[in-house]
């Protein structure tokens, strides 16, 4: 395993990083490049991802909830 390829993947995700793997991933670059790219596995570009998609339906949930809760 190359240590350097991995350095990050522990560290948390920055707002600079989601935004570039959105962008990354609207170009259909594949998760293997991303993750080169991005000096992070596999695995946590495809947790982030999954994470990125629940956060974004669930802010769309709390507004359907706000506006029908009057």
């Amino acid at each position: 395993m190359d240590n350097d390829r991995y350095r990050r993947a522990y560290k948390a995700w920055s707002e600079y990083d989601d935004i570039t793997l959105l962008d990354l991933r609207k170009q259909k670059i594949r998760v293997r490049v991303i993750a080169g790219v991005m000096k992070r596995t596999e695995s946590s570009i495809h947790n982030r991802i999954s994470i990125l998609k629940l956060a974004k339906k669930k802010k769309i949930r709390w507004i359907d909830r706000l506006a029908f809760w009057r």
